[in-house]
C-alpha cells in the first residue's frame, strides 16, 4: 500500500486530497458517535468499500449518501476525509478520522444550510475494526 503525504484542510476536500481507495477498502468499524464533548449515544457501522465510505446509521436515519473518501498516511496512522451530502436536504457532513491499527477515531461537522440560517454542529466518533469477508 502506497500513500502520498498531502496537505489537508477541513473544507473543501476534493481539491486537496488524493483518492486512494485501496487504503481502507474492505474495512468496517463498529463505532459509537455523539455530540462533541458528550458521551457517544449512537451506535454506527462505518464502511469503506470499493472506494466509497458510508456511515450506515446516518444513511438509514437521514439519507446520507455513500461517497468517495480520501486518505493520506500520517505519522502512525491513515487519515481519512469524506464530504457526505444528504439526499433529503441541503445538509452535508464533513468527516475527519484516523485509523491506527484496529481502531478509528475522529469527528465530523454537520452543516445544515437554509436560506435564513446555517446550523453547524460537531460530533465525535470512535470505533473498532470488525471482521469482514472483503479482505
Amino acid at each position: 500500500m502506497i500513500l502520498a503525504a498531502l496537505v489537508i484542510s477541513v473544507h473543501p476536500l476534493a481539491d486537496e486530497l488524493a483518492h486512494s481507495p485501496q487504503a481502507l477498502d474492505g474495512l468496517s468499524f463498529k463505532s459509537a458517535l455523539g455530540p462533541m464533548g458528550q458521551p457517544a449515544d449512537t451506535d454506527d457501522l462505518l464502511v469503506f468499500e470499493d472506494g466509497y465510505f458510508v456511515s450506515e446509521e446516518c444513511a438509514r436515519r437521514c439519507g446520507y449518501a455513500k461517497v468517495e473518501y480520501w486518505v493520506r498516511a500520517h505519522n502512525d496512522g491513515i487519515q481519512m476525509r469524506a464530504e457526505v451530502p444528504c439526499s433529503n436536504s441541503d445538509a452535508v457532513m464533513y468527516w475527519r478520522g484516523t485509523v491506527r491499527g484496529n481502531e478509528i477515531e475522529g469527528s465530523f461537522t454537520w452543516v445544515n444550510r437554509r436560506w435564513y440560517w446555517t446550523f453547524e454542529k460537531e460530533f465525535s466518533f470512535k470505533g473498532r475494526l470488525i471482521e469482514t469477508n472483503n479482505r
